[in-house]
């Protein structure tokens, strides 16, 4: 901030701190470290990862075993005559009472609805990781900007302090000239009407520091206040000339197209549910239907049984086919969603790179502005010295000189502004703050 240097460095008073001293680094390791807004995606990441180990399951064979043990039964009763036999016999169904099995299925084919499903959960993994990236750099840069927000609201506070301790002292010396006779009372009213102005204007500074400082609390997701330290930065202009026309390289973007290839395959996988599925099971019992003992191994016997089943959905009551046409949606859906922020993007991009070229005409403007009117203090008090000018042009000249840093230093937050802006809307890193 070299051109605030010469009345900003004399004329400011320094602010009390009432929160923690923060640098830019520290906020930017704190963000990426305790964002709840990072936390989440890298929490959506860990849950798309698993949701891909999930997919593999349909290539794995599945395995159960099970136990049963009948407390309490009644056979089933079955009636048999014997031939040249009136006399009927009952024989008992006899089911064993304790039976220890292993059941194994694997499929074979399913019209590669497996094979779809894990291309689409490899990209939705991949796209949470570039979500993961994009929600980092979003928020680092968020952070960035929030931190020289609050750090100009700090410097325009130390301005309006500066202009009001300037103002109350021409009030006093108006007052002393007034008894001497060399003031009137229309020059003390006026100073008393720019000194009420002025301290309104402090308030207003002090609720707009408290209310930056808040919001960077809040983006580091803390409770205590924190109070930025540092200077804010100068980019130069030509920054944005390294800026081509190539499509923004955004990682949000990235993240969408690989939604829209991923919903694509989901769509294929719900194609095949008219194809027939095949496979092969296997089951293994260990039972027991001699007595009613768990441990009786000398009573227990084995069976076995393996085979291959085929498996045709012919009618679900058009659920499959809903499941379908909502699959092609929702394709549908995030394509155009993708090319709405496609576009959106290209416009920010245009826009933001206008916004940086007018702030840096407004404040190069600002600094020469602020150079006259501290040469135009200086004229003011050489030209009252010697009498060539009056107290109240010495009051113009000085309003004049705060106002220009003022506007320098909002200037400058919107050059800030809209290169972070500009940073978003492309993807790029284009400058190093610190």
């Amino acid at each position: 901030m070299k051109a605030l240097v010469p009345g900003l460095l004399i004329l400011c008073a320094s602010t009390v701190s009432h929160g923690q001293s923060l640098t830019l680094q520290d906020a930017v390791q704190t963000v990426t470290g305790s964002s709840p807004r990072v936390q989440r995606a890298a929490s959506e990441q860990n849950e798309a990862y698993w949701k891909k180990i999930e997919s593999y399951s349909a290539f794995l064979p599945q395995i159960s075993g099970t136990a049963t043990y009948l407390a309490d039964y009644k056979y089933v009763i079955t009636n048999i005559s014997l031939p040249g036999s009136t006399a009927i016999i009952q024989f008992p169904n006899i089911v064993p009472t304790t039976i220890y099995g292993v059941n194994a299925t694997y499929g074979l084919f399913d019209g590669f609805a497996s094979t779809n499903r894990t291309r689409s959960a490899s990209l939705l993994e991949k796209a949470a990781s570039e979500e993961l990236d994009w929600t980092k750099f979003q928020t680092q840069r968020e952070v960035t900007l929030q931190f020289y927000r609050a750090l100009a609201a700090k410097t325009l506070q130390q301005v309006a302090e500066a202009n009001l301790k300037t103002l109350q002292d021409h009030l006093h010396e108006v007052n002393l000239f007034k008894h001497s006779g060399l003031s009137t009372n229309y020059d003390v009213l006026r100073v008393e009407v720019q000194v009420s102005e002025a301290n309104s204007e402090v308030l207003n500074s002090a609720d707009d520091v408290d209310t930056a400082n808040g919001h960077l609390s809040e983006l580091l997701g803390q409770s205590a206040s924190v109070e930025p330290n540092g200077k804010l930065p100068e980019p130069p202009p030509s920054l944005i000339d390294q800026l081509d026309s190539r499509e923004p390289e955004r990682a949000d973007l990235a993240a969408m197209r690989d939604q829209v290839s991923a919903l694509r395959y989901i769509k294929y996988a719900s194609e095949s549910h008219w194809v027939p599925r095949i496979g092969i099971f296997g089951q293994y019992q260990y039972y027991n239907n001699v007595n009613d003992h768990l441990d009786d191994w000398s009573a227990f016997r084995n069976a076995y049984m393996t085979g291959v089943n085929l498996t045709w959905n012919l009618f679900d009551g058009f659920a499959s086919e809903a499941k379908h046409r909502e699959a092609m949606e929702k394709q549908m859906q995030t394509e155009k969603s993708l090319k709405i922020s496609e576009l959106k993007a290209q416009q920010d991009v245009a826009l933001w790179k206008r916004k940086f070229k007018y702030f840096q005409s407004v404040y190069k403007s600002r600094q020469s502005d602020i150079g006259k009117a501290t040469e135009s203090v200086r004229l003011a008090r050489e030209g009252r010295r010697v009498g060539s000018r009056t107290n109240t042009d010495l009051l113009d000249a000085e309003t004049d000189l705060f106002r220009s840093q003022a506007g320098a230093i909002k200037a400058q937050i919107g050059v800030i502004e809209a290169l972070i802006n500009l940073e978003l809307s492309t993807g790029r890193k284009l400058y190093e703050f610190n």
